[in-house]
C-alpha cells in the first residue's frame, strides 16, 4: 500500500477513534428500552410475584452468554434479490440503491444473535453480535467514505499503525486498536477494482483478523427490507437509506426498522419502527393522515399503529423538516401484515 494511503489512514483512526456520534439511532434505543421497561412494570404491577419472576426470567434469557444460540441462522439474513448482480459484477452500484444490499454473509454471522443491515448513501453495512463479540463489515466505492463512518465497537482510542496484508489474493491494510483484554482489528481491502471494504471484528491476531474477512461473498445481492411503507414523502424528497435489525432468538425476527428520506438540498429525516405490541402511548394530539401522533420533544413525533410504534426524527446533522411534513410522512405509514415474515415485505 503506498505510503499516501498509510499516512491517511493513521490520520483517520486518530480522528474516529474518540469522535461524535450520530445520536438518532441512540435515541431510538433509549426509547425502545423505555418502552420494555414500561411494560415490565406494568406486568410486574398485574400479576404479582409470579408474574415478577417470568418478566424477569423473559428479560434475562434474552441475550443468553456461551455458545451459539438455537434458532435458523436464516432468520439474520435479509430476502435474496434474485437477477440482481453482486458486488464483484456491478461494483458502481454499491451504495447507490437503498433497497439493494450488493454483498452475502451467512458464515459472518452464522453464530450471531442479531444482524443490522444498511444500504445507501454510498454505502451498505451489516453489523453483528452474538455470545464471541461483535463485528462490522462495510463496503463502498471509495476510501474517503469508508474514512467516514463513525467506528461503532468500543475500544481505548490508541490504533496502532497499518500494515500490509493481503484478503484472498487482494491487497489491504489491517491495524488494531486495544479493547480491555481483547484486540479489535480492523481489515481494509479492495475485493474488486472500483470498492473498498472494512471488516471491524475482535480477532487473536493479525492471521485470524484477516481470514474472518474472506468470508464475505460478493457474488449475490440481498434486498433491504422493512415491515412498512412511506406512501407520501416530501415534495422532491427520496428515499435516501434503509436500516433493519433482525432478531435469531426473540420471537419477532425484527427489531428497529428505518427509511431515511430527504432531498438534493441535504434535508432528510428518519422515520423508525419497533415491533411492540400492547404499548400504550398517550393520546395524540396531532393529525397524521388516518393516524394520531404526538410530540416527543421539539424533533420527534411518534404514534401507535399496532403492532408498531414509529417515530419520525425530523432533523439529520442539523438540517431536517418542519413538523408539518414529517406528519404528511407519517400520514403515509402503511405497517406490513406479518411483521416476523421478512420475506414478504
Amino acid at each position: 500500500m503506498s505510503d499516501d494511503l498509510d499516512q491517511r489512514l493513521t490520520a483517520t483512526l486518530q480522528r474516529h477513534a474518540g469522535g461524535s456520534v450520530d445520536p438518532t439511532p441512540l435515541v431510538a434505543q433509549a426509547r425502545l428500552l423505555g418502552r420494555r421497561s414500561q411494560r415490565r412494570r406494568r406486568g410486574l404491577a398485574a400479576g404479582g410475584a409470579l408474574a415478577a419472576c417470568a418478566a424477569l426470567a423473559v428479560a434475562v434469557v434474552a441475550l443468553p452468554p456461551g455458545p451459539a444460540p438455537d434458532g435458523p441462522a436464516g432468520r439474520l439474513a435479509l430476502p435474496q434479490a434474485p437477477g440482481t448482480p453482486g458486488a464483484s459484477a456491478r461494483p458502481e452500484a454499491v451504495g447507490t440503491d437503498p433497497g439493494i444490499v450488493h454483498f452475502t454473509t451467512e458464515a459472518l454471522v452464522s453464530s450471531a444473535e442479531t444482524a443490522t443491515w444498511r444500504a445507501g448513501r454510498g454505502v451498505e453495512s451489516v453489523e453483528f453480535q452474538g455470545p464471541s463479540g461483535a463485528a462490522r463489515f462495510a463496503l463502498a466505492r471509495s476510501v474517503e467514505t469508508l474514512d467516514q463512518l463513525q467506528q461503532t465497537l468500543s475500544s481505548a482510542g490508541q490504533p496502532q499503525p497499518p500494515v500490509d496484508v493481503r484478503v484472498g489474493a487482494r491487497p489491504g491494510t489491517a491495524w488494531f486498536d486495544k479493547s480491555d483484554d481483547r484486540q479489535l482489528w480492523f481489515v481494509r481491502w479492495q475485493p474488486v477494482d472500483g470498492l473498498w471494504a472494512q471488516l471491524d471484528s475482535y480477532a487473536a491476531d493479525r492471521d485470524e483478523a484477516t481470514a474472518t474477512a474472506t468470508l464475505v461473498r460478493f457474488d449475490q445481492a440481498q434486498r433491504c427490507v422493512v415491515p412498512f411503507r412511506l406512501e407520501a414523502l416530501p415534495t422532491g424528497g427520496r428515499l435516501l437509506e434503509c436500516s433493519v435489525t433482525l432478531h435469531r432468538v426473540e420471537p419477532t425476527p425484527v427489531g428497529a426498522a428505518s427509511l431515511v428520506v430527504g432531498d438534493d438540498s441535504g434535508r432528510w429525516l428518519t422515520v423508525r419502527t419497533h415491533v411492540t405490541p400492547g404499548y400504550e402511548a398517550p393520546p395524540g394530539d396531532l393529525v397524521a393522515g388516518p393516524y394520531r401522533a404526538r410530540r416527543q420533544g421539539s424533533e420527534v413525533l411518534e404514534m401507535v399503529v399496532e403492532p408498531y410504534v414509529v417515530e419520525a426524527f425530523l432533523r439529520g446533522w442539523g438540517k431536517g423538516y418542519p413538523e408539518s411534513v414529517g406528519l404528511t410522512v407519517l400520514g403515509g405509514f402503511q405497517g406490513a401484515r406479518d411483521p416476523a415474515r421478512p420475506d414478504t415485505w
